[in-house]
């Protein structure tokens, strides 16, 4: 795995040639992996990042220039797929709703395709990842960040981990415009649909639920590959 900007940089360039990011989310996301990006120390626990991809139809994407780029189709749900590639910056496209912003009006307003989130994947479970992820509640904090907690089991359809954190950046924050995900746990994946968290609305929206109202509900919605319904974000 080459996880280095160079090799990192000309995927991102192959992603947007392909028109499925634009040149400020190629850039959003080459900067979470640069030394001064705000959360940087728990990127260093990371195994990977992910960009997560809306668009209209995921049928529809260019699937043989993805392969012959070299990326690897992974967990393919109807409305869903994720391409794995060499630098461990992967892509997840999903034409279903992810986050909680789908299913209010109005809140969504980004032409398809657009950047939902990025993911920061911290696998590892020893305590020093443990205490990385903790701390992100705090550095939220000191940057003024709006943050969202999901306490674990935190699923994805047929997959699950044991908690995230969502960040979200203030207005006018330079080169910061989606939100943030980091996930702790090994991602187990399992045979059936398990359910469905969706990524919470951004807690500064307007169209945000008010404090103590529930941002994905008490248990996890269905997903599209079991039933047509909802899928979570990941």
């Amino acid at each position: 795995m080459d996880r280095s900007r160079t090799a990192v940089a000309r995927v991102l360039g192959e992603i947007e040639k392909l028109g499925l990011i634009d040149a400020a989310e190629h850039s959003e996301v080459l900067s979470v992996l640069s030394d001064d990006f705000p959360f940087a120390a728990a990127v260093r626990h990371t195994d990977s990042v992910h960009a997560h991809i809306k668009v209209e139809d995921v049928d529809a994407l260019p699937h043989q220039d993805l392969v012959a780029l070299g990326h690897r189709p992974e967990n393919a749900e109807p409305g869903y797929v994720k391409y794995a590639t060499l630098t461990g910056v992967h892509f997840i496209f999903s034409s279903i709703p992810i986050a909680q912003d789908d299913s209010i009006p109005g809140a969504v307003t980004l032409p398809k395709p657009f950047m939902d989130h990025i993911g920061i994947d911290m696998r590892d479970e020893s305590d020093t990842t443990r205490e990385a992820f903790d701390a992100v509640v705090d550095r939220a904090g000191e940057l003024r960040w709006r943050e969202v907690t999901q306490d674990g089991p935190v699923h994805c359809c047929h997959t699950r981990v044991q908690g995230k954190h969502w960040v979200y950046p203030p207005e006018g924050w330079p080169g910061r415009r989606r939100p943030i995900e980091f996930a702790f746990g090994t991602l187990s994946v399992f045979e059936k649909t398990m359910g469905c968290d969706l990524r919470p609305i951004d807690p500064g929206h307007e169209l945000a639920p008010r404090q103590g109202t529930g941002a994905c509900g008490a248990a996890p919605q269905p997903c599209a590959g079991a039933d047509g319904a909802e899928a979570g974000a990941s």
